[in-house]
């Protein structure tokens, strides 16, 4: 994903920002339904989960289904295919600050802000990515936005959340299982 500094990864920026934020919108206004997923099993908490970390700095039930489902099916799937669900959808936050970068570095003070966060971001970004991510906080989807925004790469992000939620989300599971059981 680099096509930085030229018109087309300007238009790129935009329209990966613009697809985002309309798919954001989309999975807002459908939320309700969208809950409905979980009576369809592991595929339906790994969509509930998706769902519930695309939503960027919106409330969702995704842990609540984690919990739940943890004390129904076997908690080591559900923290599995929930984690996995979870990482895919904070690929969104990613997504909405690597678009707006691309916008910002116009102008000459933000390229400077932007620098600052790839050099910082790139040392301690799979950490903190980690760290960030198992825990649960409403302000995890900052961190993606500042990812993308500093251009660390996907995969890296990626791989952090994964193995950062797929270990909450055993826990959580386990924690349902042990209560509900």
């Amino acid at each position: 994903m680099s096509r930085k500094g030229t018109k087309d990864g300007v238009a790129f920026r935009w329209i990966v920002l613009s697809v985002s934020i309309a798919l954001l919108f989309l999975i807002w206004i459908f939320r309700n339904e969208l809950k409905d997923f979980s009576e369809y099993g592991y595929a339906g908490i790994f969509i509930v989960n998706f769902v519930s970390s695309a939503t960027v700095f919106l409330p969702a039930p995704g842990a609540a289904s984690v919990f739940i489902g943890g004390a129904v099916w076997n908690p080591v799937t559900v923290g599995i295919i929930s984690g996995m669900g979870s990482a895919f959808g904070e690929l969104f936050g990613y997504f909405v600050g690597y678009g707006g970068s691309g916008i910002f570095k116009t102008e000459k003070r933000n390229h400077k802000w932007i620098e600052y966060l790839q050099k910082n971001f790139n040392k301690s970004g799979f950490w903190t990515t980690f760290i960030f991510a198992a825990i649960p906080n409403p302000f995890f989807d900052a961190v993606g936005i500042v990812a993308g925004v500093a251009n660390y790469p996907i995969w890296k992000f990626f791989i952090a959340i994964v193995g950062a939620r797929i270990l909450r989300n055993i826990m959580f599971a386990f924690t349902g299982n042990k209560i509900f059981s």
